[in-house]
């Protein structure tokens, strides 16, 4: 059983608004005071990461209210709090760590990645052309997910391989339209 509070989107709607609001008001502390500080702008970037972390989040969410893939649901929402997490205390803690660099970076697009899946997966498709779509968005999106931890581990630069990664994110939008237009999006 999952718990529900975490898993229910309004959660994540309610924590964008409360988190932009934040955001909205260090920005209208600076400009009445008339100065930037290091302090508010990262109470600053906090905020907007914590946007960041609701916006992941929530696709997990909708995916977890209709019951379906609970596993994948969990999954989301933990890669999406362990990267808010990571870039908060890098923000905060200033670590001089390319290997925490890496891991936030990691944690954020498996973050991102997952949601997209899960924004796929909300899908139910009708047509065995929609289900091999919804298909191939998943792998791609699971490839794009690899070639990027990979690329951020080993430190790879060549402008070929991430225009390649960009292309198969391309394919990954793609596919995922392809799902959904001929697919129902329910509420199960």
């Amino acid at each position: 059983m999952t718990p529900k509070l975490f898993l229910r989107p309004r959660t994540y709607l309610a924590g964008v608004a409360v988190s932009l609001a934040a955001a909205v008001l260090v920005l209208l502390v600076m400009a009445v005071l008339g100065e930037y500080t290091k302090t508010r702008g990262r109470l600053l970037i906090t905020a907007l990461s914590l946007a960041g972390f609701c916006v992941l989040a929530f696709p997990s969410a909708v995916l977890a209210s209709r019951g379906r893939h609970a596993v994948l649901t969990v999954l989301g929402v933990s890669a999406a709090a362990l990267g808010f997490v990571l870039v908060v205390v890098g923000l905060w803690a200033t670590p001089d760590s390319d290997a925490f660099w890496k891991a936030a970076s990691i944690a954020s697009i498996a973050a991102a990645s997952i949601a997209y899946s899960c924004w796929v997966l909300s899908f139910r498709a009708q047509r065995l052309a929609a289900h091999v779509a919804q298909y191939a968005a998943l792998g791609v999106a699971a490839l794009v997910l690899f070639l990027a931890t990979l690329a951020i581990v080993v430190e790879i630069r060549e402008s070929a391989f991430w225009w390649a990664v960009v292309l198969l994110i391309i394919a990954q939008i793609f596919c995922a339209l392809a799902a959904a237009a001929p697919a129902r999006w329910t509420r199960d």
